[in-house]
């Protein structure tokens, strides 16, 4: 290869690698979303409940949007639980935004709105004891979290609406 075909290689490669850095990670930040009402910002109990969720993993078996094709189908109860398709302004103040990987368990995006699920003592009891919610449910059991913990997690998990 002559010296001149390496350098617009090089030159071809770096613009190209600028361009997706620029419209992946800076393009994205630049003009903020507006929050949805389903959007809300944490109090300290909330974010504490986030981290947990985080640290034990919870998001990979749980996403939290709602795709198109589920809207008028539900997940959880009955047909059309789940709410609407989940949309940018939904996430406005979430970093680092918990879409989810696998989705073993049920769509978590607008679990506060869904019964049983809406109070915090079902909350801390399903998550102390899942089996007994859910007889062959492959969610562990969370009782090895301390009664803060699981009353962070529970605040968190009732935000998620």
């Amino acid at each position: 290869m002559n010296q001149p075909s390496l350098r617009y290689l090089v030159i071809g490669s770096l613009v190209f690698l600028l361009a997706g850095l620029g419209l992946t990670a800076v393009l994205p930040g630049i003009e903020p979303v507006p929050p949805t009402p389903s959007a809300g910002v944490y109090n300290d109990a909330q974010l504490a409940g986030r981290a947990v969720y985080i640290r034990e993993g919870c998001v990979y078996c749980h996403t939290q949007q709602v795709r198109r094709i589920e809207v008028e189908t539900g997940t959880v109860r009955v047909k059309g639980d789940i709410g609407p398709e989940s949309v940018a302004g939904d996430y406005a103040f979430q970093k680092p935004v918990l879409w989810g990987t696998e989705r073993q368990g049920p769509d978590l995006a607008r679990v506060a709105s869904r019964p049983p699920g809406n109070s915090r003592d079902w909350q801390v009891e399903h998550l102390r004891n899942p089996q007994l919610f859910n007889p062959g449910t492959l969610m562990p059991s969370y009782a090895h979290l301390s009664d803060q913990e699981l009353l962070a997690l529970a605040d968190y998990l009732l935000t998620l609406r």
